[in-house]
């Protein structure tokens, strides 16, 4: 209890300490702040396979908003669905939601979609329903919009996951599926006598990863038949100042889309 109590404190005082300065700007909530926090206590912290690998996922060093708490791959997908225009997208649409932050989440209700989902495998709030994404509950075709930032890699299954974000889009529909990858890796590092948290954490980054994506990742996506809108953020966001803003420029949109006819 004293431990808690402990953690919690410092996890205040951490914020508070954050907040002063004007060094970084939170592209969410647009307060400007001393640093953004770590994840984890930062690079330090991070495992000898992971540097190896050179994986390309959170800013880990500017992870999290002290006010808004948003994470870096949240501002980031604020950052390019301002350049692209996809806002526009969410308006009067069907959008199913995985694992919802909460920033992304109040933006996309602002825009009146008729009709949006916020699923989870494991929810934390009534608002969000319980899905499993390999068995999802939808019909076919429901869906303008799915989001899954940063699922894929916590799903055993993760090819039937992405042949279930196909099937409930509908013809047209986009499917946003960032997610850490490594550019070194031309093959997924899958090992299914990884199973302890250590060995996952040491392995693919964080205890409840179950691999780590290599190259192979884009066409894996594009075999279940959608279409790729992948951009840089050198292509969109050149004139965004990513260290300023706390992004990873390294990352990619992972923007994909279900062709308008089959075949």
């Amino acid at each position: 209890m004293v431990k808690k109590i402990l953690l919690a404190l410092s996890e205040v005082l951490a914020r508070s300490m954050a907040k002063i300065g004007n060094d970084y700007q939170c592209y969410c909530c647009h307060k400007r702040v001393g640093r953004f926090l770590p994840y984890r206590g930062g690079m330090k912290n991070i495992s000898a396979e992971m540097i190896r690998f050179d994986v390309i996922g959170s800013d880990v060093e500017h992870f999290s908003c002290p006010y808004c708490r948003s994470h870096d791959r949240e501002r980031h997908l604020f950052m390019y669905f301002d350049k692209t225009l996809i806002w526009e997208t969410f308006r009067n649409s069907s959008v199913l939601h995985f694992a919802p932050e909460r920033n992304l989440a109040r933006r996309i209700r602002s825009l009146g979609p008729k009709y949006y989902v916020k699923a989870d495998l494991f929810p934390h709030s009534a608002e969000i329903v319980r899905e499993d994404v390999t068995r999802l509950s939808f019909s076919d075709e429901m869906f303008d919009v799915v989001i899954a930032n940063h699922v894929l890699e916590h799903v055993s299954d993760d090819t039937t996951a992405m042949k279930e974000v196909f099937r409930v889009l509908k013809p047209g529909g986009l499917a946003i599926l960032q997610t850490p990858f490594s550019n070194i890796l031309e093959v997924t590092s899958e090992d299914p006598m990884i199973t302890s948290a250590a060995e996952r954490l040491r392995a693919y980054g964080q205890e409840d990863h179950v691999r780590l994506y290599g190259t192979d990742l884009f066409t894996k996506i594009e075999a279940t038949g959608l279409l790729s809108l992948v951009r840089t953020h050198e292509d969109i966001l050149s004139d965004i100042d990513s260290s300023f803003f706390g992004v990873n420029q390294r990352e990619p949109f992972f923007c994909y889309q279900r062709p308008l006819t089959s075949g």
